[in-house]
């Protein structure tokens, strides 16, 4: 829902174009019914860099693509036909269900990686209420009140594996908030007048803290200018 109201096509008087096109704009689907095939749909397209931006816990529903027990691993092959580069960004945050999320996604793509599919796996630590390694002890690991040690072996894993990790940097709640709001992209709200300089400022920082956090090799997979 943020991503559409930050970042799709308007017309003259700020309301939503219908139809969207996902060259200028985003298309809205539902991961959770019928129109999830809009997924496997854009494979088709021309475009070098398509994005889409799933629900968290969406896992199950991926695995309904085609409409069997087996639909993850039918799109994967569908990808792996068309030759495609698939790139999966996983927000991870204190919590252990987004570890063990990218735990499940890299098992899944584990048998085709001496395949044709080329799958890359991005892990980005969600920094706004935890600007700490320790505040994220079951990715980097940590010893329970016992001593006894935990978490660490996923991270391990992901990295052994070429995972790329990154940071995503902390911005103030309230500018968040307003930004949102205003229902436009972050680099339009560093000069909109609409917010107060401080805030301006703030996205400011964001946006040059998260280009230098950037790991060497994620902007061309991104498909990021340089």
């Amino acid at each position: 829902g943020a991503l559409s109201a930050m970042h799709a096509g308007r017309d003259e008087t700020g309301r939503l174009r219908d139809p969207q096109s996902a060259a200028t704009g985003v298309i809205a689907y539902n991961i959770r019914d019928d129109s999830r095939t809009t997924l496997i749909d854009s494979l088709g397209c021309p475009e070098p860099l398509i994005l889409h931006d799933l629900a968290g816990g969406s896992l199950a529903d991926l695995q309904r693509l085609f409409d069997d027990r087996d639909g993850l691993h039918n799109f994967l092959r569908t990808a792996e036909r068309l030759e495609i580069t698939l790139v999966f960004f996983h927000m991870i945050t204190p919590d252990r269900g987004s570890v063990e999320s990218l735990a499940i996604h890299m098992e899944l793509s584990a048998p085709y990686r001496n395949s044709a599919l080329d799958i890359r796996h991005v892990a980005i630590l969600n920094r706004r209420a935890a600007p700490r390694d320790a505040d994220f002890p079951v990715w980097f690991g940590d010893r329970d009140p016992a001593g006894v040690p935990f978490g660490g072996r996923t991270r391990a894993r992901f990295l052994e594996a070429g995972g790329i990790e990154m940071s995503l940097p902390a911005i103030e709640a309230r500018t968040a908030e307003l930004v949102k709001r205003l229902q436009i992209p972050w680099r339009q709200a560093v000069r909109d007048p609409r917010l107060q300089l401080t805030d301006q400022q703030r996205v400011l920082n964001f946006l040059e803290q998260f280009e230098a956090q950037m790991p060497e090799g994620l902007r061309d997979l991104a498909g990021l200018p340089a």
